[in-house]
């Protein structure tokens, strides 16, 4: 897990109060440990925990901070009610755990950072991520990252790679794929 956090930790210092960062894929996988690295490179000294039960977290840093997980929520009514659309502060950095069920609440231009189980469920450490920029200002804060995270993984791996652990390629989605629907109906 220390990978996932020292990937946060190059995201922190392109963020900028406003911005919005889509967390999805397996339980477990490490969302809130890429919190935690990038709530660390931002001078949070509080201890970051999963907002699983609580829902939101705030934190107080380089920039206020604010931490939602969605997972037990049902309808987008229940985001809302929350007080979503303030939770979305300009000047604040929100991460949105299980962001994917929310993504027509979500402003037009976020990162959506996806962690994956890889070939080997009983693996911790064998996980994908993707990170998927949605606006152009995002591709650049990403080719940034990428560069910073490189250089903190080699300098921080055993072993030594001349390969890149960076790709565009896309990452299988899961099956069981969980996601809060609109009130509407069953979800798809």
């Amino acid at each position: 897990m220390e990978e996932t956090r020292i990937l946060g930790a190059s995201l922190a210092p392109l963020l900028l109060p406003g911005d919005v960062v889509s967390l999805s894929g397996d339980l477990g996988a490490g969302k809130t440990v890429f919190v935690q690295g990038v709530a660390a490179a931002l001078g949070v000294s509080r201890r970051v925990t999963s907002p699983s039960f609580v829902i939101v977290h705030h934190y107080e840093g380089a920039y206020p901070i604010v931490h939602m997980d969605v997972y037990r929520l049902n309808s987008f009514q229940e985001v809302l009610d929350l007080g979503f659309e303030e939770l979305l502060d300009p000047e604040a950095i929100m991460f949105v755990e299980w962001g994917e069920a929310v993504t027509p609440l979500l402003p037009r231009r976020y990162l959506e950072v996806e962690m994956r189980r890889a070939m080997n469920p009983d693996d911790p450490t064998d996980r994908v991520i993707a990170f998927r920029p949605r606006g152009a200002e995002w591709g650049r804060k990403v080719q940034a990252m990428s560069q910073t995270a490189e250089t903190l993984l080699a300098a921080a791996s055993a072993e030594t790679t001349q390969r890149s652990r960076f790709s565009s390629a896309p990452i299988p989605r899961a099956r069981d794929h969980r996601g809060v629907n609109d009130g509407k109906g069953p979800e798809a």
